[in-house]
């Protein structure tokens, strides 16, 4: 019996010509969905398989009414129409730089989109990745191993979150 190994070794060299790597550097590209999202007057949506759920300033449903879901107790199941106005609030994603599963937009006094969060989808359930849209924030601070903030831009940061 013959047994072969093999190791593949790749070699990263940091050059003045690098760029630094920026988590989700293309956040700002998702402004535009933002503000689509703020004139149906959204203030949470989440579009998962297990759940699908968006308030607004009418009325709050979820396929299902886990808190896990909505993060809150009062909404409603959906029925016909408000299924059907989920489906129209999820196609505006589709022009989402990151595929994500819920975002949650707060309002100023005036009405005007203030802040953001955006749930990106990762694969690990027990890490959290978001994005952050808050103009002229100032960045949090860290909690080494729990949770670490990068900035991105003037108006946006991403954080990263492990929930172990």
């Amino acid at each position: 019996m013959m047994v072969a190994l093999g190791a593949v070794a790749i070699r990263s060299q940091w050059t003045r010509e690098s760029k630094p790597y920026v988590p989700y550097e293309n956040a700002g590209k998702s402004l535009p969905v933002l503000e689509a999202l703020a004139q149906e007057h959204v203030t949470f949506l989440r579009v998962q398989d297990w759940c699908q759920a968006y308030s607004d300033d009418r009325e709050r449903r979820a396929n299902t009414l886990q808190t896990t879901c909505t993060f809150k107790d009062d909404y409603q199941p959906f029925d016909n129409a408000s299924e059907k106005r989920f489906v129209e609030l999820k196609s505006k994603l589709e022009d989402l730089p990151y595929e994500i599963d819920w975002i949650k937009i707060a309002y100023g006094p005036d009405g005007a989109l203030l802040t953001a969060d955006l749930s990106v989808a990762i694969i690990n359930p027990f890490k959290r990745d978001w994005l952050t849209y808050d103009p002229g924030y100032a960045l949090p601070k860290d909690r080494p191993r729990e949770t670490v903030h990068h900035r991105i831009d003037a108006d946006w940061y991403y954080t990263w979150e492990d929930g172990n």
